[in-house]
């Protein structure tokens, strides 16, 4: 989405200007009160929303495994399987028709699953990253090898999404023919202001844990206004100026709606990655272990892709870079762009670069490592 503003700060309009553009605002606002907390599918939908096609091809408690249609010519390129955040929901990777990273895929001849971790309840409260890695997600992996010939597979993580897929490129190498990395943090020393508020002098992720079982989204995203608060405070300002504009104003809803519809973070997993990743930094250190295992990142075998923003607030730029160091068994390719942690997937132009120089990284780099 990229952002225009009138210079004119509601300074040098007409009254009757001003007041079309009043009564647009409050209509939005109505709108968005009457929407919910957090978005159904029929939502979505009316939104314009996480539209690209997709069958579901397997469920395991709250999580399923979303297989999408290819759109385009089928490629000889592996299978992708994508892995999100347990922060917020999927479908930030296909935000609207032409406005998504997975259609752009899909568009492009590659075939393209999504492990979708859904919203989780009381019964997800105890479960760890065992659970999620080594029974539901090398489960889907399986599943999928299975219903692609065997084929080994593009792993695909945003955020967290991609410290949860090194993880897994490390745990089981032979699955994976390639890794790409979107904003995705593995090393945790100094990474940024979430490290600074998650600092064990201060901060015991088990007295939120031991309260509340799963970390309640609004407890979670309450401060995530605080990491860049002029920002936060601007977007009002920013959606008044632009109102009018029917472009604007719907890739600002689509981004509204994915920002706050918000889930719960699986407690015991919230403890072990904030202990053990941003308090302790296990994972580069080689200690951090997911059941009985020791996740090596050396071990990681297949080529990897590294996105990161140059202005990311929540991975920043040097955090991102030392991932290259840690991935030692294997050859990184490093593309650093001018975008933020979310700009670098949805903002115009920023993003169709970004999805250029995947497609271009995917088809000279995995294309030939499938089997």
């Amino acid at each position: 989405m990229t952002a225009k503003t009138s210079g004119t700060n509601g300074k040098g309009l007409s009254a009757g200007e001003l007041t079309t553009r009043s009564q647009a605002f409050l209509q939005y606002l109505q709108d968005l009160s009457s929407r919910g907390e957090r978005a159904t599918e029929e939502q979505l939908a009316s939104l314009g929303m996480a539209r690209t096609p997709y069958t579901v091809l397997y469920e395991e408690g709250s999580c399923r495994v979303l297989s999408y249609e290819v759109l385009g010519e089928r490629n000889d390129a592996p299978p992708i399987l994508m892995v999100y955040s347990f922060i917020n929901r999927w479908y930030i990777l296909d935000l609207q028709p032409g406005h998504s990273f997975i259609e752009t895929l899909s568009r492009a001849g590659h075939k393209v699953y999504l492990i979708d971790w859904g919203i989780p309840g009381p019964e997800n409260d105890d479960l760890d990253l065992d659970y999620y890695l080594e029974k539901v997600a090398l489960r889907a992996v399986k599943r999928i090898r299975r219903a692609e010939g065997g084929r080994r597979l593009t792993l695909f993580g945003y955020c967290i999404g991609g410290t949860l897929t090194a993880m897994m490129a490390a745990l089981h190498p032979e699955h994976y023919a390639g890794l790409v990395l979107l904003t995705a943090p593995l090393d945790f020393e100094d990474a940024g202001i979430l490290s600074l508020w998650t600092n064990p002098k201060f901060f015991d992720p088990e007295k939120i844990t031991s309260a509340f079982g799963s970390v309640p989204e609004k407890i979670l995203h309450a401060s995530f206004p605080y990491m860049k608060p002029k920002e936060h405070l601007a977007r009002n300002r920013l959606l008044f100026e632009n109102i009018l504009d029917e472009k604007y104003v719907r890739n600002f809803r689509s981004i509204e709606r994915w920002s706050t519809d918000n889930v719960p973070f699986p407690g015991r997993v919230y403890h072990d990655f904030v202990k053990g990743c941003y308090q302790k930094n296990q994972l580069a250190k080689g200690e951090f272990r997911v059941g009985d295992r020791t996740v090596d990142l050396g071990r990681v075998s297949c080529p990897v892709l590294n996105i990161y923003a140059k202005n990311d607030h929540i991975v920043p730029c040097a955090t991102a870079e030392r991932s290259a160091q840690l991935l030692a068994g294997t050859k990184t390719w490093n593309h650093p762009y001018e975008a933020s942690h979310i700009t670098v997937t949805v903002a115009h132009p920023i993003r169709e670069t970004v999805w250029k120089d995947t497609l271009d990284w995917l088809r000279t780099n995995t294309t030939r490592r499938s089997n």
